[in-house]
């Protein structure tokens, strides 16, 4: 299949504000790559601790599982040579109701501080449909506006990326909703095909987030899993609308 890939040069500084923990590493683990391997700093912002992403039948308590899905969010960055990592503990599956002003305050705070000049999150779609994804990249995109510097990428996926896996798709309902709108050519930042090494590195960086991966990883196999994973792209905000 022939591509027609745009490149960018890392961010100096990246600034990642996702939804949940494993949410960086499934759409930005080579985009982090890449800014470290390049001299830039990366800062990880997980705006819940993705207490409610276990099955009905754990045993865990809620602490439990916030405390896990921290402790794995630490693991997996550390595969990728991440240090910066903050939690902003808002409840998982309810982001939508938590005052928005107060969220955005406080990223505006982050960004003022680590001064990122590529901000990364959820486009419109949230990738999945997921409300707390969906929200995550707008409270996002409010305080990249609040900022007013630098861009903001949002993780997408290309027309190519989702017509060739679209069958494994549909046989495993990889969708919470609707498939995700594929990126017009235009409207592409980068695609980043990760390198043999960086896909190593995101792989391991995704079984740190074993409580999550495992499952598709064994649903998928591993051979197959590893292909899924390893491409990543983006667009621009400022040319699609930050909303």
């Amino acid at each position: 299949m022939t591509r027609h890939h745009h490149s960018a040069h890392p961010p100096r500084s990246l600034l990642g504000l996702w939804a949940h923990p494993d949410d960086e590493s499934y759409l930005s683990a080579g985009l982090m790559q890449r800014t470290l391997q390049a001299g830039g700093r990366v800062t990880v912002v997980a705006l819940t601790d993705g207490e409610a992403g276990f099955g009905d039948d754990d045993p865990r308590t809620l602490a439990e599982r916030r405390a896990l899905r921290r402790a794995e969010l630490g693991t997996a960055m550390a595969a990728i040579g991440v240090t910066d990592i903050r939690f902003l503990g808002h409840p998982d599956g309810s982001l939508s109701e938590v005052p928005a002003a107060g969220v955005v305050d406080r990223l505006v705070e982050i960004a003022r501080e680590v001064r990122p000049d590529v901000v990364v999150t959820f486009g419109p779609d949230g990738i999945t449909g997921h409300d707390d994804h969906v929200t995550a990249g707008r409270l996002a995109a409010d305080a990249w506006r609040a900022w007013g510097h630098g861009e903001l990428w949002q993780a997408a996926k290309t027309d190519a990326w989702l017509d060739e896996w679209r069958v494994l798709h549909d046989e495993l309902g990889i969708w919470m909703t609707e498939e995700p709108t594929g990126v017009p050519e235009d409207e592409i930042a980068a695609v980043l095909d990760l390198t043999p090494a960086e896909l190593n590195r995101k792989r391991a960086a995704l079984g740190g987030h074993a409580s999550q991966s495992d499952v598709v990883a064994a649903a998928m196999g591993e051979p197959v899993y590893r292909r899924w994973i390893a491409q990543e792209a983006f667009r621009r905000a400022a040319l699609v609308g930050a909303s």
